[in-house]
């Protein structure tokens, strides 16, 4: 819940997959009035892209080469955790961050998903012209920047699993969670290619 169109702080499972998708023409009317009615809330459709590392950059890191990559935990200890992200609707309200440490997601057996993510702000939630839509393959693993707002993975097929690597504690100690019907009145759906 927010108060005043602040997003409030919650608690996260592990579990991925209890995120809630947008054909952007033009992006000035990405910012519907919210009466507070649901029959206003606005339905937004994202277009799906390729996760590319130049595409992905304002965001992120696609690790696709071969060698090393300076992960940034804000000093804290590492944490590994595995996930399992179940099908569900290709549709979110809700993004969330984590502005002490960058997190990584490695796929497994290949696992197909999508996600959605808006580059680091200093608001409380993200900027709803930037927010943007990738297909992840299951080849390469890729790592969030420190603040990035994303969704959890939205599995292509029955299930997506992943080795998540962030600084112990994140979930607890630095997860904020927007309600974008609450802050925007609208939501998200991915617009498939």
């Amino acid at each position: 819940a927010s108060v005043c169109g602040a997003p409030a702080k919650t608690a996260f499972v592990r579990r991925i997959d209890s995120e809630p998708p947008l054909m952007i023409k033009g992006r000035d009317s990405l910012r519907p009035e919210n009466s507070g009615d649901p029959e206003d809330m606005k339905i937004l459709r994202l277009p799906v892209q390729p996760l590319t590392r130049e595409s992905f950059a304002p965001y992120g890191i696609v690790i696709d080469r071969r060698g090393s990559v300076e992960i940034d935990l804000g000093g804290g200890t590492p944490s590994m955790t595995g996930a399992t992200a179940e099908r569900r609707p290709f549709r979110f309200e809700f993004m969330a961050r984590h502005q002490q440490t960058m997190q990584v997601f490695s796929p497994l057996v290949g696992s197909r998903a999508i996600i959605a993510v808006a580059p680091p702000n200093d608001r409380q939630a993200p900027d709803l012209d930037k927010i943007a839509a990738f297909l992840v393959d299951g080849r390469w693993p890729y790592a969030y920047h420190r603040g990035t707002w994303h969704t959890p993975p939205f599995p292509i097929d029955e299930w997506a699993s992943y080795l998540v690597v962030d600084r112990q504690g994140t979930l607890e100690e630095d997860y904020e969670l927007v309600d974008l019907r609450a802050t925007y009145g609208c939501a998200f759906e991915f617009d498939l290619p």
